[in-house]
């Protein structure tokens, strides 16, 4: 008699076809995850003009979420990349602060020696300009770089003069800007120079458009602080003590996950898979929430890949994400600064396999803040890294250099 053994116990279809399944689950999520990181790979962010970090985290229910540090415009093309709907990307805090505001600025031809110098001046004053002298070289297709420029803008600005209002082509970017207005993707911003606005179209007449004079500092100042979104509003003060904002990166969450998630990276001694391993119970010993608020927080977590649930149902352990991202907000070091060095002793050194021991021995590091730089890397897809049953204190015994260790290190010099 033949008896058929699995993983060396008696064979058992139900779980051999259960471990199957999750098996092919896993394949097929690590293929996305690379599409994912792949897909960014080759996207120079427009913005910074370097390679955005891309953050490929699972999801409860087979999913997954794509989150990056780079500029809105550089989701927008990787969402186009991977074929997912607009916002399917998700923009991270990024710490160079605000975007600067970008315009696409129509004017008729015979304008152009008058438009110019405002262009200049709203160069210099931090709004990036789309102006077809600038952008149009020879060759180039005329309807295809103006395609570009509007699609990138967030303000349409159209100089409305005696001539301008005249030309067919004018009236057709006021078309795409109205369009563009009403579908929330930019603002249309109309500037009458020198015009009776008794001469607009009645449409025109009835939205809010801005008189300037061009060579008027004191008007050109209030045209720039408008694209900037300077409110003319008197300065707001203050909130409360009990209301003030949230750490920064950390926008979005609850004040309960936001008190899990730093209860979490404070009492976990080196963040490793299961360190620390949390409960209802026991947060609501350490931490003065309401019950429903921390259930709502520990599911607000793990429906965002913060945290996993054990096989023991209520028990959750930390994802590598929750350490990326509370750490930055609540320890005394920061992961993405530590990411950034470690890679780059990963390249300057001559091995391709790193000992983990070594190198924080190296850096002065202990396993706690070294596990989190490990964490930051792993989650941006820079390394790949080698465990074992005995790998404690260290997530990973091996880091191992890969050209994506050479990208992230050159990306972030």
């Amino acid at each position: 008699m033949v008896k058929m053994t699995y993983n060396g116990r008696p064979f058992d279809a139900k779980r051999f076809t259960r471990d199957l399944e999750t098996k092919m689950i896993d394949m097929a999520m690590e293929a996305m995850e690379q599409k994912a990181r792949g897909a960014a790979a080759s996207i120079v962010d427009p913005e910074t003009g370097r390679h955005a970090d891309v953050f490929v985290d699972r999801l409860p229910e087979n999913a997954v979420a794509i989150r990056t540090t780079g500029s809105p415009t550089f989701a927008r093309l990787l969402e186009k990349r991977l074929g997912v709907g607009r916002g399917e990307v998700e923009v991270m805090n990024a710490a160079d602060g605000a975007q600067h505001p970008k315009v696409y600025l129509a004017h008729a031809s015979e304008d152009k020696a008058r438009i110019r110098p405002l262009a200049e001046y709203l160069m210099s004053n931090g709004v990036e300009v789309w102006f077809d002298e600038w952008e149009i070289e020879p060759g180039d297709s005329l309807r295809e770089k103006m395609e570009e420029g509007l699609g990138a803008m967030t303000h349409f600005v159209v100089a409305l003069t005696e001539t301008s209002i005249t030309k067919p082509w004018v009236a057709k970017e006021i078309g795409v800007g109205l369009v563009r207005q009403i579908g929330d993707q930019s603002r249309f911003v109309p500037l009458l120079i020198d015009l009776d606005p008794a001469k607009l179209s009645p449409f025109l007449q009835t939205m809010l458009y801005l008189p300037l004079d061009p060579a008027d500092e004191a008007q050109r100042k209030g045209l720039v602080d408008r694209l900037h979104g300077i409110s003319r509003k008197p300065a707001m003060g203050s909130a409360p003590r009990h209301v003030q904002s949230v750490p920064a990166g950390l926008e979005g969450w609850s004040p309960a996950a936001i008190e899990v998630g730093r209860h979490i990276v404070e009492t976990s001694e080196q963040a490793m898979p299961v360190d620390p391993i949390v409960t209802l119970d026991c947060l609501e010993d350490a931490l003065e929430l309401q019950p429903d608020d921390l259930r709502i927080a520990l599911l607000d977590l793990h429906d965002g890949g913060y945290l996993r649930e054990m096989n023991m149902h209520g028990h959750y352990a930390p994802q590598p994400a929750l350490f990326v991202e509370f750490d930055e907000a609540f320890m005394p070091f920061s992961p993405r600064e530590d990411a950034i060095v470690l890679a780059n002793r990963m390249v300057t050194g001559g091995e391709r396999a790193c000992d983990t021991a070594r190198m924080a021995g190296e850096l002065g590091w202990e396993p706690r803040r070294m596990n989190s730089a490990i964490c930051y890397l792993e989650r941006a897809g820079a390394i790949l890294s080698r465990t074992a049953l005995a790998s404690a204190p260290w997530r990973a015994v091996q880091l191992l250099r890969t050209d994506d260790t050479l990208r992230f290190a050159r990306n972030h010099a």
